[in-house]
């Protein structure tokens, strides 16, 4: 398990996409802002933030973290990640942007604390998320503006 010990090369890549995932959050709410109710969109600039800031923590926290490759890969939470900016970027429904970003919240918040069970669920979490973004926007998302 050695080999699979987070150095601070692959910590930083970590960071590096959850912050990426972060602007994308941004972006999409500036460019989709007319079309995001008020309170989502305040949801959404709090939760950019609070991403931004783990993304931050990671370059430090994550260092030495062991990952089981048989459990969970530092391919696997790429590979999530990467995913779930993808599908930050062509979202409409403000919702699904939420769950999203909730996900990857509780995704960058798990890598820290070492807990591979932590991890795969909420890689699952986001996962979900992501699938469910790809589904028709309820009626609920749209009749929320303020």
């Amino acid at each position: 398990m050695s080999d699979n010990i987070l150095a601070a090369k692959q910590a930083l890549q970590l960071a590096k996409q959850f912050r990426l995932a972060a602007v994308a959050v941004g972006d999409r709410v500036f460019s989709q802002w007319d079309a995001i109710p008020k309170k989502d969109r305040a949801q959404l600039q709090s939760l950019e933030v609070t991403l931004l800031n783990l993304a931050t923590d990671l370059t430090t926290q994550a260092v030495g973290i062991a990952l089981d490759d048989g459990k969970i890969s530092l391919a696997a939470l790429d590979r999530a990640t990467e995913s779930a900016r993808e599908a930050l970027k062509h979202i409409i429904d403000a919702k699904a942007m939420i769950g999203i970003t909730t996900a990857l919240i509780g995704l960058a918040a798990t890598i820290p604390t070492g807990n591979l069970l932590g991890m795969i669920a909420a890689v699952k979490n986001l996962d979900d998320a992501v699938k469910a973004s790809k589904s028709p926007p309820s009626e609920n998302s749209r009749d929320h503006a303020s």
